[in-house]
């Protein structure tokens, strides 16, 4: 008796799940029937554009897709859509950031802590917001090879841009970043092994995902005070003199890393000189062979 209820409330579960999946399809379904057209945009009373187009298949592989449109989208079940609130683009995507906030609230929270809420709070307007770094419909797993290999360059799209990091009085790191042992690993493993993570840090590993604060602060994971609590969460057995070894995505130069920028100039002189040495002594070596063997003919 006891199995047979069990097993009916297993086919209700399955029934339940399935009519809901459905629903939410169906639902969707309609929504894209208009938002699956290229070029579907949102204009803003200050004359701003939003690109409106939802691609059904990257969206029905986001980690959003069993979530109906209006989990997001409240208030636009009707057609005519009515008027936004918000009064230009950006204005609409901070709004949105509440949104995310009702269900990952802790990552909202460790944004509006790091500089780059505090700047979107003090109205800054090309800071990086949710949908900067995550999209608004084809969101995908942070752990995934797909998010984590591309991480340096999505946080690259801004910290590879001299004007805008010289408005913040921030350096330019993401060369840098590129040249060090992570930034070569994680960018072969994004080229050669895509569907494989990279196991070397990337920004986040170091900066964290959303609380990200300059070096300067004491409460900086990358801080003097707290970059080797840091490292050795990879590399358990760090000594105290490890850190010192990090260059703070800088290149060397006879002023900052000296002995790493003279062994820099060492290999860039040697690699160069060895190659020419071993092709001239393989031209040589041919000559010589073609030599031996006119020689041969003639005698």
């Amino acid at each position: 008796m006891r199995r047979a209820r069990l097993a009916v409330l297993a086919v209700v579960a399955v029934t339940w799940l399935w009519a809901g999946r459905a629903a939410v399809a169906q639902e969707n379904a309609a929504c894209l029937g208009c938002h699956e057209a290229a070029g579907t945009e949102v204009t803003f009373p200050d004359g701003s554009r939003l690109g409106a187009t939802v691609h059904p298949q990257r969206f029905g592989a986001s980690v959003h897709a069993p979530l109906p449109c209006v989990t997001c989208h409240a208030g636009q079940t009707d057609y005519p859509h009515p008027p936004r609130a918000a009064r230009s683009a950006r204005a609409y995507q901070v709004a949105a950031q509440q949104i995310c906030a009702t269900c990952h609230a802790e990552a909202a929270a460790a944004y509006a802590a790091g500089s780059h809420g505090r700047a979107v709070a003090r109205g800054a307007t090309d800071v990086p917001l949710c949908t900067s770094c995550h999209t608004a419909h084809e969101v995908v797993p942070p752990a995934t090879a797909a998010f984590r290999n591309n991480a340096p360059e999505l946080c690259g799209n801004c910290h590879a841009d001299e004007a805008l990091m010289a408005r913040y009085g921030v350096r330019v790191v993401y060369q840098a970043y590129t040249e060090e042992f992570h930034g070569v690993t994680t960018r072969l493993y994004r080229i050669v092994t895509p569907m494989s993570p990279s196991p070397a840090a990337v920004c986040s590993d170091c900066h964290t995902a959303h609380r990200v604060l300059p070096p300067t602060d004491p409460a900086s994971t990358v801080s003097p005070a707290n970059v080797l609590a840091t490292c050795r969460t990879c590399h358990a057995t760090a000594g105290r003199f490890f850190a010192t070894a990090w260059t703070e995505h800088r290149a060397p130069s006879l002023r900052f890393a000296t002995l790493v920028y003279l062994v820099q100039v060492f290999y860039w002189i040697l690699i160069p000189a060895t190659v020419a040495v071993l092709v001239a002594l393989t031209a040589l070596d041919l000559w010589y062979w073609v030599w031996v063997r006119r020689r041969r003919r003639r005698a």
